[in-house]
């Protein structure tokens, strides 16, 4: 993928071209006419060969690192102008002014089968509602139908846009249950809940067969960690559901994820599976209107790779879809503050700032009345508001 490198500045913008295998001698003439926005062509793309020339020929800086061509551009400049009388020029830019205006978007229209969700401004707040006994914050607190629904409700009113519900744990080392079992956990919630408040509702499943009965008691989205990769039956659901995905990136599956997961190029190969996700989805004819784009802070990440998550999550934007973004309460704040679960209300709040900061059109909290101030304020700094 053509991709603009997140930087905040030429110091970071070094930084990020040292990660990429770019040699200091290569880096600094990028640096001294440093442009403002930093472009990434790997060595597959069909115009690479030819990009070179086009940047010398407008007297633009580039160099090569591990694994393609790296230059910066003004985020006012007129790629299209550039070799205008070069051969090839046309073709060879087409996919970095594709990329740039990818970069570039920041509002979205979420489509469901009889509604639809705008996400611009100030991001939405997903509420987490775990059916389940041994989920890794709130395991056994909303076990039974009457107390998850209670919750949800409340969720709602404190000002959730979007619940949650879930009936399998995905904390690292869990194992799975049966389908009945999920299946029993969560359709009766989403049913009430589906009857008694206008919040959107989206099930927290991997499994088809769940997902296609949540989605007839009421649910608007599917939140499936494996990114449709798991049952291959949910891509169908989810086109005939009419529903919308959040289509989750995860190393390994929920009971391995976190034995030893390892990245040399964290943002390459994260967006390169997640665009492979998102093309499986629009082939199985799920329109692009209905996908969301999840990270996946905490699935198969070390906490180097959780905090360069937040540090860079902009670099989602290459993919043209809206964020959703869920650190609530997760293990790597833990491992920065050694605070218990239900002891990482500060850590998450910083944690949801800096993703609002960052672009995320949705955040995924447990504490909706705290994340929603906070959501607020981040999003006024911002200028989103």
């Amino acid at each position: 993928m053509v991709r603009v490198v997140h930087s905040v500045d030429p110091e970071d913008a070094g930084h990020r071209l040292r990660e990429m295998g770019v040699s200091p001698d290569g880096a600094n003439p990028i640096l001294q006419n440093f442009r403002g926005l930093l472009l990434f062509v790997p060595e597959q793309y069909p115009g690479s060969s030819t990009i070179p020339g086009i940047l010398s020929h407008a007297g633009i800086p580039f160099a090569r690192g591990e694994q393609g061509l790296c230059f910066s551009v003004s985020p006012q400049e007129r790629v299209g102008g550039w070799g205008n009388d070069f051969p090839g020029a046309e073709a060879a830019l087409r996919a970095v002014r594709e990329a740039l205006a990818r970069y570039a978007t920041r509002e979205f229209t979420l489509s469901f089968r009889d509604r639809s969700l705008r996400l611009s401004g100030v991001p939405r707040i997903m509420g987490v509602l775990n059916v389940t006994p041994d989920s890794f914050s709130d395991g056994g607190k909303f076990a039974t139908r009457e107390s998850a629904v209670l919750r949800g409700l409340q969720m709602a009113q404190e000002g959730a846009d979007i619940l949650d519900v879930g009936g399998e744990s995905t904390r690292p080392g869990s194992k799975g249950v049966p389908l009945e079992v999920e299946r029993d956990r969560v359709i009766p919630v989403i049913r009430e809940l589906a009857g008694k408040t206008d919040a959107l509702l989206s099930v927290d499943t991997t499994k088809a067969a769940v997902a296609r009965e949540a989605a007839e008691a009421g649910a608007h989205i599917i939140n499936d960690t494996s990114a449709l990769a798991d049952d291959p039956e949910m891509a169908t659901v989810v086109r005939e559901t009419g529903c919308a995905v959040v289509l989750m990136h995860r190393r390994g599956t929920p009971a391995t994820m976190q034995e030893a997961p390892s990245y040399r190029f964290l943002f390459d190969e994260l967006l390169a599976e997640l665009e492979e996700r998102v093309e499986h989805a629009a082939a199985a004819g799920i329109p692009r209107d209905r996908i969301l784009v999840d990270p996946g802070v905490g699935f198969g990440k070390r906490l180097t790779d959780n905090l360069a998550l937040h540090r860079h999550l902009p670099e989602l934007r290459n993919l043209g879809l809206p964020i959703l973004f869920g650190p609530s309460r997760k293990a790597f704040l833990g491992a920065i503050t050694g605070k218990d679960a239900d002891e990482r209300l500060s850590g998450t709040a910083a944690a949801v700032a800096l993703a609002v900061a960052g672009g995320a059109h949705v955040v995924r909290v447990h504490d909706v009345p705290e994340m929603r101030d906070v959501v607020r304020v981040a999003a006024a700094i911002a200028g989103q508001g």
